[in-house]
């Protein structure tokens, strides 16, 4: 794999087949890690190649995915194009073709054989994704300009860095609009990216009533197979009792408090400990316990996974537990959200 190689190029090295079996060593030119692109060399270049298409397409039309799925051999999917999926931070297209595992990186092309984008990733039978060529245009236009790039840990470093901005940018310069949750407004759905949902727990056993609202960011970035970073998640849920005393109320609240997870990332490899702290706050004439937890990147500069968490701890029936997970953010960025997420807590009585 390309990023096994650009994090460990002295054990891996990139080699292709061709299509008569001669064998030979690939350069990797440069990458774009949000997108999961990567331009790559041969010498001595073929004659033949793909043109790109960069019109816009219409929903169903006829496009086809080609890859190797399984080392197999070299396959053609035929499939549709349905347009650009809606709740994505980044622009991804809906192809209704099965990819397989190994069709990763190869390209989808429509019925005049020009390529509109790259296979990336599936979910389901007869749901696939694809990055839009346009992503891959500007890659390889870096390229001509610019050459092979020297750094590719630093250019995976300053892409994680503009691409957090802008989204905290794009979140945090908006109104927030509220929703009620018992006797709370909280925060209501930030972007349009996110997904967001809700549901209830009343169970005749537990004694108490949570109602929670959920919403996340469902894109992550790949790093390498033990690293992934973009995640954004919070969380509320309002717990209320009617049953319990005080102090059995709170082992139930004690019990679900603990933090969100961020993006799977090796604590070893590639980031330090969590470094957690806790504090007593007002927020809407209550007193709340606050957690905050973060960790920073070795190897990509100024980039941390930060998690958020607090709860009201005075009353006796009724709380709000709230939640929120960065990864790959500022800390500049995260101060930024977790102030506004908890100046947008409201309490209604």
């Amino acid at each position: 794999m390309v990023s096994s190689f650009v994090h460990k190029p002295e054990k891996f090295r990139l080699e292709y087949v061709a299509h008569d079996g001669s064998e030979g060593d690939i350069v990797l030119m440069d990458i774009d890690v949000i997108h999961d692109l990567a331009i790559l060399k041969i010498d001595p270049l073929q004659k033949q190649f793909f043109s790109f298409n960069l019109d816009d397409l219409s929903k169903g039309e006829q496009i086809y995915s080609m890859g190797n799925p399984m080392d197999l051999s070299m396959l053609i999917i035929e499939g549709n194009y349905n347009g650009l999926i809606q709740q994505s931070r980044y622009k991804k297209i809906l192809f209704s073709g099965s990819l397989n595992p190994g069709m990763s990186g190869g390209p989808a092309f429509d019925d005049q054989g020009r390529i509109i984008g790259v296979n990336v990733a599936k979910s389901g039978e007869q749901l696939s994704f694809l990055v839009p060529v346009s992503g891959l245009d500007l890659l390889y236009k870096r390229v001509i300009e610019s050459g092979a790039a020297k750094d590719f840990n630093q250019i995976i470093n300053t892409d994680l860095i503009k691409d957090q901005q802008a989204f905290y940018d794009q979140i945090l310069e908006r109104e927030w609009e509220s929703e009620e949750l018992g006797d709370v407004l909280v925060s209501g759905k930030l972007d349009e990216s996110l997904k967001c949902w809700g549901h209830t727990i009343d169970e005749k056993d537990s004694y108490y009533i949570g109602v929670h609202k959920h919403c996340r960011s469902e894109d992550s970035i790949y790093i390498s197979n033990k690293m992934f970073t973009g995640g954004f998640s919070y969380d509320y849920e309002w717990i209320t009792t009617e049953r319990l005393n005080r102090f059995q109320f709170y082992t139930v609240v004690e019990d679900r408090y603990s933090h969100a997870g961020a993006n799977r990332v090796s604590d070893k490899e590639d980031a330090t400990n969590y470094n957690c702290e806790e504090s007593f706050v007002e927020i809407s004439d209550h007193s709340w316990k606050v957690s905050t937890c973060m960790r920073a990147y070795k190897k990509y500069e100024g980039l941390y996974d930060v998690l958020l968490m607090l709860t009201t701890v005075d009353l006796n029936n009724k709380t709000l537990l709230a939640k929120a997970a960065m990864s790959g953010v500022s800390k500049e960025n995260s101060v930024r959200f977790i102030k506004r997420f908890l100046g947008e807590i409201q309490w209604k009585n």
